[in-house]
């Protein structure tokens, strides 16, 4: 059997936490690999790069990169727990999402599913009420996770907010420690193979760049990726935001939650760093001209374009896109940058020989796009009329359309509670309860087995549940004041 030549360099076309990350990654997987970063003019709207949320999953790739935790917070990141969405449904009622269980096994079946015979039943708090992690971030505490599996604090995830010039110094440390030093320059084009990839980048300053593998990291315009492929599809029916204003307000102190406030022309987020507070007003331009939106948002101060969509094949040839260069949404569901670091170790995991075989390029696409569409679904579903129609953006969201997958979801679920399996989900079905329950989605058929649990039985039970998780905030530390114990420790 003849053997296959094995990647032996790589060039990445973009410098920014994208870029870093997959040259860090790539040169940790692979030692003695040739790495050359090309630090291109930075595009405002690759969101990966500079929106601060994660999700839980970046634990795994700061894991496999040689980053821990205690790093992450000496370059001004913060724990975030949870997002409160205020004024999300027509009836003004606050949703707190949170990752983690919900409840607990009160009796035999699913307990989102005991919750809802109980408010048949006509009595029952909110569903966020049993997340104990819901409940920590509506009183802005957190503690990590107790190792005690009995403890109701060890049933819930939480995620990092970063300060995104601060976390892209780190990376770039880190690359320098790897001897991995940026060059400036930018693309003016490419020489092709006969096979239709990329023998080498042409730079504007007249340099040639070779390797085996290119990592377009440049954003959402994809330009290294779109030379040597078709464009990407257009997921703006889906989602209709397609203009963010972002600024900066003075510094509150720290909290591990995030706000998303519903006004009647989209959604307004704040974002607190250590130092400064990241706000913005997620809206869509021909509703709300940039003008009024500035009225809104006086601290606004850059309008970003956002164009959602994904390349059904990221990975052509000898040519991956990675993060905005191959999905791009707005930061409502605080996925872009778990979505470039899933890919990236997917790479990784996947990597073909210099030949770059089709299987190994055909099940990576497969998987990404799998991906993709289930956060879009998960992001789509934020915007599920509910009653809500103050103001043009939430009067208009009836008529938009539902990917067939989100359709599925809806069905299924509101039917009896169910959710679909689908491979590759971000968001496990304790978010999907937690964001469909709280918009008032409300099954229509029992679920059998819950069913055999008598009410007189489950009620107390659940009385008892929700006590215990309400009077957790009252023993744990404000925020600050743990955030400050941790810091001592270093």
């Amino acid at each position: 059997m003849t053997g296959r030549p094995p990647v032996a360099s790589i060039a990445v076309l973009g410098a920014g936490i994208v870029g870093l990350s997959a040259a860090i990654a790539f040169a940790r997987a692979l030692p003695g690999l040739s790495v050359t970063v090309i630090e291109t003019p930075p595009d405002p709207a690759a969101l990966a790069d500079r929106m601060p949320g994660t999700l839980p999953s970046i634990a795994t790739f700061h894991d496999r990169i040689g980053l821990g935790e205690a790093d992450l917070i000496a370059a001004g990141a913060t724990h975030r727990i949870g997002t409160r969405l205020s004024d999300w449904r027509h009836d003004g009622a606050p949703l707190v999402l949170a990752h983690g269980d919900r409840g607990a096994a009160v009796a035999p079946g699913a307990f989102h599913q005991h919750w809802l015979n109980a408010r048949r039943a006509g009595r029952v708090a909110a569903f966020d009420a049993f997340s104990s992690a819901a409940v920590l971030a509506a009183a802005d505490r957190f503690v990590h996770p107790s190792d005690d599996p009995a403890s109701p604090l060890s049933k819930f995830g939480y995620a990092l907010r970063l300060d995104p010039p601060r976390y892209r110094d780190l990376l770039r440390a880190l690359a320098r420690h790897l001897r991995i030093v940026p060059t400036i320059g930018d693309l003016a084009g490419v020489e092709r193979h006969p096979d239709g990839g990329v023998a080498a980048l042409l730079l504007t300053d007249g340099r040639r760049i070779a390797a085996d593998l290119y990592l377009d990291c440049s954003g959402p315009a994809a330009r290294l990726r779109m030379s040597v492929g078709t464009g990407r599809a257009d997921w703006g029916a889906f989602l209709p935001v397609d203009r963010l204003l972002i600024g900066t307000a003075p510094p509150q102190p720290p909290t591990p939650t995030d706000d998303l406030v519903a006004l009647p022309t989209g959604w307004r987020f704040a974002r607190p760093l250590r130092d400064r507070t990241l706000v913005g007003l997620a809206y869509v331009a021909g509703q709300t001209p940039d003008s009024s939106a500035r009225r809104i948002l006086p601290a606004g101060d850059e309008t970003v374009v956002v164009a959602p969509g994904a390349l059904a094949d990221p990975w052509a040839h000898n040519v991956l896109a990675l993060g905005d260069a191959a999905v791009a949404l707005d930061p409502l569901g605080d996925a872009n940058l778990h979505l470039a670091h899933a890919a990236i170790l997917r790479a990784i995991d996947l990597l073909p020989g210099r030949d770059f075989g089709a299987t190994e390029l055909a099940e990576y696409n497969r998987r990404s796009h799998r991906q993709a569409i289930r956060v879009r679904a998960f992001q789509a579903a934020h915007y599920h009329p509910t009653g809500r129609t103050r103001g043009p953006f939430w009067k208009g969201l009836h008529r938009l359309p539902r990917p067939d997958d989100l359709a599925h979801t809806l069905d299924q679920f509101a039917h009896r509670g169910r959710l679909p399996f689908y491979e590759d989900e971000s968001f496990d079905p304790d978010d999907w309860h937690g964001l469909l329950l709280g918009l008032g989605i409300m099954p229509n058929v029992p679920d059998p087995i819950a069913s055999a649990t008598a009410p007189a039985t489950l009620l107390p039970a659940l009385d008892r549940l929700v006590d215990g998780i309400a009077a957790l905030p009252a023993r744990l530390p404000p925020y600050p004041a743990y955030l400050a114990q941790l810091e001592r420790r270093r």
